[in-house]
């Protein structure tokens, strides 16, 4: 059993874990083997994103002045704590998708700027796009209105021309 000077010490480091983070992922990865949750470890570590496994009322301790507090309702039985450091979408991707193809585990829930999310708002927090699908979108709908623009100067300047272009014959044949 740990002593108290070893459980402050792993609250702090707790505290540590979820300084920064954007959303955390509560998981139930009981039954997986040490070399699944190892596989899922380095998924996680693509995703900006790392897993925790820890005492509940450890974990408790560590968010109850945070914005994970509401970590509190969801941390029940064995958990384990997936913080996302950047993106809140690829973490909840990594998860679902990697508890999906060993057939094991199961997401109990999250959290996201303070708010309890549930398994299945976790879910389809994992089908949105990444950050970077959305980014990429938006700039190619900036850059089709920029070629829209460009098209419609450019027609615009043709036209000119070829209107002085006339008036110049017109001029050339009255005289």
């Amino acid at each position: 059993m740990a002593t108290k000077a070893r459980k402050q010490e792993i609250v702090g480091e707790l505290k540590e874990f979820f300084k920064d983070g954007k959303v955390a992922i509560v998981t139930d990865l009981s039954g997986l083997t040490v070399a699944e949750i190892t596989a899922f470890r380095r998924k996680l570590d693509t995703s900006k994103a790392k897993c925790r496994i820890a005492k509940n009322t450890l974990i408790k301790i560590a968010t109850d002045t945070s914005e994970f507090a509401a970590i509190e309702k969801l941390a029940k039985g064995p958990s384990a704590i997936v913080i996302g450091y950047d993106d809140p979408a690829q973490p909840a991707k990594t998860v679902v998708e990697y508890l999906k193809s060993i057939k094991k585990g199961a997401v109990r829930g999250g959290v996201i700027e303070g708010n309890a999310l549930t398994s299945d708002e976790v879910k389809g927090l994992a089908e949105l796009p990444s950050k970077e699908q959305l980014l990429s979108s938006i700039m190619g709908g900036l850059d089709s209105g920029a070629r829209g623009i460009a098209g419609l100067l450019e027609a615009v300047i043709r036209d000119i021309a070829v209107l002085a272009e006339e008036v110049a014959k017109k001029n050339n044949n009255a005289a």
